[in-house]
């Protein structure tokens, strides 16, 4: 049976579920991305378990008896996307439908705003899902501290209202919400970006409410933060041992104190090339370090607007399997030009840019789809580019369910056109 053809924005949305009874197997046919690169005439094969579709085998179709019949896809089977950097689209804002103001309010009595930002964060796992994504780290600006624990509950509310329903069958059409990044405050003024200034705190403070308001923190899965700040090699050492990301970003950092952030412990950075120093041949900084540690997994946002693509590919070809394309995108990604609120901070989104009155960027107006397309199209390979989309951040994550063609995986798979990379359609065993 040739695959269904539907748009890229379809309505099926990028999931695993299925109304199989559980035990029944099920199997797709096609070329097939594993281990980072594209395996021709490959054989997936699918178990249900509990409410999920699980890859129980994967290889090459040979004469294995399954392959006869399975569903053949014509194209290029792939998992899900896995976002670690995005603030919204489509008009859906990880702060909520009043952003900052009702986490402002609640700080002083007001009502508290987590169930409407759990409501958004799930409206935002449904758009998210209509653009293959299997999964995504909901993200936030620098906020006042009271603020920031509000949210992260609120993530960690939306997180768990979901898995309780993903266990009861309900949340199809629903990308995964991972748990909480915080972009800030323990950041540099000199590379502050849209972050408010009269946000931004050091590293030692942002590690004692840390630690005196633990249960309210309990949903962090990353922090975005300069490791030259006051206090921000003991803020590393904190987050390492509690298995939450430290990312550099947002920094002036020598290349010696990156090096020496990531030999502590932190594991990645944030947006390579914006918000921290320009690279240059004889100071190479933030941006030379997260080239060249072995170690640093590298976030990049490939909409053509934060980096030049050229210079994009160049990058991603020296990162190689530590490059991690993010989104970033904003809840004006998908929507007509607008003025809106990246968080206390006015912006305007108009001709495919996102930024403030000053022109300073503040996020991107695409998601993941377009960004695979784009780096495709200035000649970087569609095998590579997938797969800093999809294993490389659930990896950074320590996430071995998600990101992969693999047994034990989750069976959150799309279709995209081998040749451009442009989403087809999410697939169901």
């Amino acid at each position: 049976m040739p695959p269904q053809q539907v748009r890229p924005h379809y309505s099926e949305g990028m999931s695993s579920r299925t109304n199989r009874p559980a035990g029944a197997r099920t199997a797709l046919r096609g070329d097939a991305l594993m281990n980072g690169r594209i395996v021709p005439d490959a054989l997936i094969e699918l178990e249900v378990r509990g409410a999920e579709q699980v890859i129980i085998a994967v290889g090459p179709a040979g004469r294995r008896a399954a392959g006869a019949r399975a569903r053949r896809v014509d194209g290029l089977i792939a998992p899900g996307y896995v976002d670690v950097h995005i603030h919204g689209a489509a008009g859906h804002d990880t702060l909520g439908p009043r952003g900052s103001q009702a986490l402002s309010e609640a700080t002083r009595g007001a009502k508290s705003p987590e169930p409407d930002i759990a409501a958004a964060l799930r409206l935002l796992a449904r758009e998210t899902a209509r653009h293959g994504y299997a999964a995504f780290v909901p993200t936030a600006p620098s906020l006042p501290l009271p603020s920031l624990r509000t949210w992260v509950r609120a993530v960690a509310r939306a997180r768990d209202e979901q898995s309780h329903d993903r266990a009861a069958g309900r949340a199809r059409d629903e990308a995964i919400i991972l748990g909480a990044h915080i972009e800030g405050p323990a950041i540099a003024h000199a590379q502050k970006g849209a972050n408010d200034p009269t946000l931004i705190i050091d590293a030692t403070n942002l590690q004692a409410d840390l630690q005196n308001r633990e249960h309210d923190w309990a949903g962090l899965s990353i922090v975005t933060l300069a490791p030259e700040v006051r206090g921000g090699g003991e803020l590393i050492d904190y987050l390492v041992a509690r298995r939450i990301v430290a990312s550099l970003g947002h920094s002036a950092a020598s290349y010696e104190q990156a090096t020496a952030a990531w030999s502590h412990g932190a594991s990645s950075a944030t947006h390579l090339g914006t918000c921290m120093e320009p690279l240059d041949h004889r100071l190479p900084g933030l941006a030379g370090a997260a080239l060249a540690h072995p170690k640093a997994r590298v976030e990049m946002i490939a909409d053509g607007v934060h980096i030049d693509l050229r210079l994009a590919v160049l990058y991603a070809q020296l990162l190689g399997s530590r490059l991690m394309l993010v989104s970033d995108a904003l809840s004006a990604a998908g929507q007509p030009d607008s003025d809106f609120r990246f968080g206390s901070i006015p912006a305007r989104s108009a001709n495919g840019r996102a930024a403030m009155s000053d022109g300073t960027l503040a996020g991107s107006l695409s998601l993941l789809d377009t960004g695979i397309v784009r780096i495709v199209q200035a000649g970087y390979p569609l095998a590579a580019a997938l797969t800093a989309a999809t294993r490389t951040p659930a990896d950074l994550l320590r996430l071995p369910e998600l990101g992969r063609l693999a047994p034990g995986a989750i069976a959150r798979l799309i279709h995209v056109n081998p040749a451009t990379g442009a989403l087809v359609s999410a697939l169901r065993g």
